[in-house]
């Protein structure tokens, strides 16, 4: 891969990411805390009321 297609995907990368840092603290908080909800329950093929949790943790941070 040369330089350029690096510069690419740094630049791709950090546009995809740049909502995320630009966040304010409760929603990176919310948004760290609903990504890792969702890694614990990738393993199931159902997750089941992971609304009502992703609901929970925004309630929790809100508040």
């Amino acid at each position: 891969m040369d330089n350029s297609s690096n510069n690419n995907i740094d630049y791709d990368l950090n546009s995809i990411q740049e909502p995320i840092t630009n966040a304010s603290e409760p929603v990176k908080q919310i948004i760290q805390q609903v990504l890792q909800l969702e890694k614990d329950k990738l393993y199931l093929k159902t997750p089941r009321n992971i609304n009502e949790d992703i609901l929970n943790i925004i309630k929790k941070v809100v508040q």
